[in-house]
């Protein structure tokens, strides 16, 4: 994909393509690799430092995924060396799954100047740009976390949702997850009027982002119309932060993610559920 498909009405650009990342490194930007152990092979962007995926979530009753405590978050970011003026890149091995999460935990701290980096590390590589073999110390710096409760939703939210026509439920998780064949909660199925698109469909065959127009159109085929808010869910809201970061990169201007998502509403006794 060429560097102008990747272009859209959000600001700042919520996207950046390895060869621009490579053009603009400095003391500005903040590289975070949030890569398994188990992948990691000594292949570090210049300048990246290392953070955990668990470190973003913790779980409150069935509820897997949920922010950390203000205070946590807090000394979470400020440990990774971001101030107010910071750029955030963030990237895995390719797809995105995990890096999002920490994009969306940072949009949720009002933290704004972020980047997913298409494709990942394979990207990176895939365009011989350097690499060093051990990620960066970060330097902490004072941050305030200021909450922007426009990116979350809660259970009681989601439970109005399915009452109000300003607002579209998104299911990102698999076809077999949303017909409630794949059940990973005391009860499977879906949430009553959520439409349907998984998220891996936003990736082509190298795990990259696939054309804006054409993703656009297909949401809006699957009923998620960019004039509503749309409120995406998944078992433990990592896919669907992912699906969070890619619906404001197209422009959808209202998203919420459902954080406890299925771990808690499949778990819960009192919510209505379809397949």
């Amino acid at each position: 994909m060429n560097q102008s498909s990747h272009q859209t009405t959000s600001r700042p650009k919520l996207v950046i393509r390895a060869e621009e990342l490579g053009s603009i490194l400095g003391d500005y930007i903040r590289i975070v690799d949030l890569r398994p152990d188990s992948v990691i092979s000594n292949d570090f962007i210049p300048g990246a430092i290392r953070l955990g995926y668990g470190q973003l979530t913790r779980k409150i009753g069935h509820a897997e995924g949920m922010l950390p405590d203000h205070k946590a978050l807090t000394a979470l970011i400020s440990d990774l060396g971001i101030d107010a003026d910071t750029r955030v890149v963030a990237y895995d091995e390719n797809s995105g799954i995990r890096a999002t999460r920490l994009l969306w935990t940072l949009l949720t701290c009002s933290h704004h100047n972020v980047a997913l980096l298409d494709g990942g590390i394979e990207a990176w590589k895939a365009a011989r740009l350097p690499v060093q073999s051990t990620p960066a110390n970060p330097t902490p710096k004072p941050y305030s976390c200021t909450i922007d409760e426009s990116t979350a939703a809660g259970m009681d939210y989601v439970m109005d949702s399915l009452h109000n026509s300003d607002r579209c439920i998104l299911d990102v998780r698999s076809r077999e997850e949303y017909a409630g064949i794949d059940i990973r909660a005391k009860r499977g199925g879906h949430i009553p009027s959520a439409h349907h698109y998984e998220w891996k469909n936003v990736l082509d065959t190298r795990k990259q982002l696939r054309n804006p127009d054409k993703l656009r159109s297909e949401l809006l085929e699957a009923g998620v119309d960019p004039s509503l808010e749309i409120v995406p869910y998944c078992q433990s809201n990592r896919r669907s932060a992912h699906m969070f970061h890619i619906l404001k990169w197209l422009g959808y201007p209202r998203v919420r993610a459902y954080q406890g998502s299925w771990s808690e509403w499949g778990n819960s006794a009192s919510t209505p559920i379809e397949t």
